[in-house]
Protein backbone atom coordinates (compact mmCIF):
# COMPACT_ATOMS: atom_id res chain seq x y z
CA UNK A 1 0.00 0.00 0.00
CA UNK A 2 1.24 3.48 -0.80
CA UNK A 3 2.12 5.81 2.05
CA UNK A 4 0.22 9.07 1.52
CA UNK A 5 0.87 12.45 3.09
CA UNK A 6 -1.70 14.81 4.59
CA UNK A 7 -2.26 16.42 1.17
CA UNK A 8 -2.76 13.16 -0.66
CA UNK A 9 -4.88 11.13 1.78
CA UNK A 10 -8.06 13.26 1.76
CA UNK A 11 -7.90 13.63 -2.02
CA UNK A 12 -7.72 9.90 -2.68
CA UNK A 13 -10.42 9.22 -0.07
CA UNK A 14 -12.74 11.67 -1.86
CA UNK A 15 -11.94 10.01 -5.20
CA UNK A 16 -12.62 6.53 -3.86
CA UNK A 17 -16.04 7.66 -2.60
CA UNK A 18 -17.14 8.64 -6.13
CA UNK A 19 -19.69 6.31 -7.77
CA UNK A 20 -17.62 6.19 -11.00
CA UNK A 21 -14.32 5.34 -9.25
CA UNK A 22 -12.46 2.28 -10.56
CA UNK A 23 -8.92 2.58 -9.19
CA UNK A 24 -5.86 4.73 -8.70
CA UNK A 25 -2.10 4.66 -9.16
CA UNK A 26 0.41 6.51 -7.01
CA UNK A 27 2.70 8.01 -9.66
CA UNK A 28 6.05 7.34 -8.00
CA UNK A 29 8.66 9.93 -9.04
CA UNK A 30 11.57 8.84 -11.20
CA UNK A 31 10.40 5.27 -11.74
CA UNK A 32 10.87 4.12 -15.36
CA UNK A 33 7.09 3.69 -15.73
CA UNK A 34 6.09 6.99 -14.07
CA UNK A 35 4.27 9.75 -15.91
CA UNK A 36 6.55 12.79 -16.06
CA UNK A 37 5.34 16.17 -17.32
CA UNK A 38 7.64 19.08 -18.12
CA UNK A 39 7.63 22.36 -16.23
CA UNK A 40 10.06 25.25 -16.01
CA UNK A 41 11.56 26.72 -12.86
CA UNK A 42 14.28 29.36 -12.86
CA UNK A 43 14.73 29.02 -16.62
CA UNK A 44 15.43 25.29 -16.31
CA UNK A 45 13.19 22.53 -17.70
CA UNK A 46 12.40 19.88 -15.10
CA UNK A 47 10.15 16.83 -14.83
CA UNK A 48 7.15 16.80 -12.52
CA UNK A 49 5.42 13.64 -11.44
CA UNK A 50 1.74 14.28 -10.67
CA UNK A 51 0.78 12.34 -7.56
CA UNK A 52 -2.18 10.36 -8.85
CA UNK A 53 -3.61 8.78 -11.95
CA UNK A 54 -7.23 7.96 -11.17
CA UNK A 55 -9.33 5.69 -13.37
CA UNK A 56 -13.07 6.26 -13.60
CA UNK A 57 -15.87 4.50 -15.45
CA UNK A 58 -17.71 6.54 -18.08
CA UNK A 59 -20.45 4.39 -19.54
CA UNK A 60 -18.70 1.51 -21.30
CA UNK A 61 -15.37 3.35 -21.27
CA UNK A 62 -12.69 4.18 -18.74
CA UNK A 63 -11.13 7.60 -18.36
CA UNK A 64 -7.93 8.62 -16.63
CA UNK A 65 -7.53 11.73 -14.49
CA UNK A 66 -4.27 13.42 -13.51
CA UNK A 67 -4.49 14.81 -9.97
CA UNK A 68 -1.75 16.80 -8.24
CA UNK A 69 -2.37 17.70 -4.58
CA UNK A 70 0.32 20.30 -3.88
CA UNK A 71 1.27 22.43 -0.91
CA UNK A 72 1.36 26.19 -1.53
CA UNK A 73 4.40 26.31 0.76
CA UNK A 74 6.59 24.54 -1.80
CA UNK A 75 8.84 26.73 -3.94
CA UNK A 76 7.80 25.03 -7.18
CA UNK A 77 4.09 25.67 -6.64
CA UNK A 78 3.17 28.10 -9.43
CA UNK A 79 5.71 26.61 -11.86
CA UNK A 80 4.16 23.16 -11.55
CA UNK A 81 0.66 24.59 -11.95
CA UNK A 82 1.76 26.26 -15.18
CA UNK A 83 3.37 23.02 -16.36
CA UNK A 84 0.12 21.15 -15.73
CA UNK A 85 -1.82 23.87 -17.56
CA UNK A 86 0.53 23.68 -20.56
CA UNK A 87 0.18 19.90 -20.62
CA UNK A 88 -3.62 20.21 -20.39
CA UNK A 89 -3.66 22.64 -23.33
CA UNK A 90 -2.00 19.99 -25.49
CA UNK A 91 -3.57 16.80 -24.13
CA UNK A 92 -6.97 17.70 -22.66
CA UNK A 93 -8.84 15.36 -24.99
CA UNK A 94 -6.88 12.34 -23.72
CA UNK A 95 -7.85 12.76 -20.05
CA UNK A 96 -10.98 13.19 -17.96
CA UNK A 97 -9.55 15.71 -15.50
CA UNK A 98 -6.20 17.41 -15.01
CA UNK A 99 -6.21 19.20 -11.66
CA UNK A 100 -3.91 21.07 -9.30
CA UNK A 101 -5.33 20.57 -5.81
CA UNK A 102 -4.90 22.22 -2.41
CA UNK A 103 -6.19 21.31 1.00
CA UNK A 104 -7.42 24.34 2.95
CA UNK A 105 -8.63 23.30 6.38
CA UNK A 106 -10.97 20.42 5.59
CA UNK A 107 -11.79 21.73 2.11
CA UNK A 108 -10.34 20.28 -1.07
CA UNK A 109 -9.86 23.07 -3.60
CA UNK A 110 -9.26 22.25 -7.24
CA UNK A 111 -8.09 24.02 -10.35
CA UNK A 112 -9.66 22.27 -13.34
CA UNK A 113 -6.98 22.72 -15.99
CA UNK A 114 -9.11 21.10 -18.67
CA UNK A 115 -11.33 24.19 -18.37
CA UNK A 116 -9.95 26.77 -20.83
CA UNK A 117 -10.84 29.81 -18.69
CA UNK A 118 -9.11 28.38 -15.59
CA UNK A 119 -6.14 27.26 -17.66
CA UNK A 120 -5.78 30.75 -19.14
CA UNK A 121 -5.68 32.27 -15.63
CA UNK A 122 -3.01 29.81 -14.50
CA UNK A 123 -0.87 30.37 -17.60
CA UNK A 124 -0.71 34.11 -16.78
CA UNK A 125 0.60 33.48 -13.25
CA UNK A 126 4.20 34.44 -12.50
CA UNK A 127 4.34 33.91 -8.72
CA UNK A 128 2.94 31.82 -5.90
CA UNK A 129 0.86 34.84 -4.81
CA UNK A 130 -0.67 34.95 -8.28
CA UNK A 131 -1.56 31.26 -8.08
CA UNK A 132 -3.07 31.82 -4.62
CA UNK A 133 -5.34 34.45 -6.19
CA UNK A 134 -6.42 32.06 -8.96
CA UNK A 135 -7.29 29.41 -6.36
CA UNK A 136 -9.32 32.02 -4.43
CA UNK A 137 -11.19 33.21 -7.53
CA UNK A 138 -11.95 29.76 -8.94
CA UNK A 139 -12.97 28.30 -5.58
CA UNK A 140 -15.03 31.29 -4.35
Amino acid sequence: MAVLNTWEQPVIEEEMARSDFVGWLRNVPRKPWALALPYELGGEARPMYPDFLVVRKDGDNHIVDILEPHSPALSDNYAKAKGLAQFAAKHAMAFGRIEMIRIVGKDIRRLDLIDAATRKKVLKVDSDAGLDLVFDIVNA
